[in-house]
């Protein structure tokens, strides 16, 4: 009995540390490093009138480009900075920002009208390399701490509990 109610208080502390983390499953993580080129690639059709759109943290999505495929070349038809731009790659209008700064990084995607249904596209999570090894990103270990910190308060209630009986 005792061991069913510690794996249930165990498995919902671990739920719970997913909760406070929240993190975009479906988009891919490209770390760069400030003054560096980067360029972010789209899953959906050249076809299609796209449009790039940047969303940090908490702050509402930006527009930072629109493109379209006019006579076989990239078109931008409005764009947030000079530093960002429009090419061709993988049958896409894929995203291409110069020299990068702290305020590019954040949870890019594009957007296209497709069968007059909006489709977003794969998204791409733009960060900025860390100088040691990739397995030391400070939100990783972040979440562990906090796990841990979480369980052990969990089962040292669990613990003074049963002792209290």
């Amino acid at each position: 009995m005792k061991s069913h109610w510690i794996t249930t208080i165990l498995v919902g502390s671990i739920t719970m540390a997913g909760v406070w983390m929240p993190f975009v499953p479906a988009a891919e993580v490209q770390h760069v490093q400030y003054g560096s080129t980067v360029t972010l690639g789209c899953n959906l059709s050249y076809i299609y009138d796209t449009t790039w759109f940047k969303h940090h943290h908490d702050l509402t999505p930006t527009v930072v480009l629109c493109a379209s495929l006019r006579e076989g070349q990239a078109v931008k038809g409005c764009q947030l900075s000079p530093r960002f731009s429009v090419g061709l790659m993988n049958r896409s209008l894929a995203l291409s920002i110069t020299s990068v700064e702290e305020t590019d990084l954040g949870l890019y995607y594009c957007v296209a009208n497709v069968d007059s249904r909006l489709t977003v596209g794969r998204g791409t999570m733009l960060q900025v390399s860390s100088p040691g090894p990739s397995w030391f990103l400070f939100p990783h270990w972040y979440c562990v701490v906090v796990g841990f910190g979480v369980l052990s308060m969990v089962l040292a209630v669990c613990i003074t509990h049963c002792k209290a009986k």
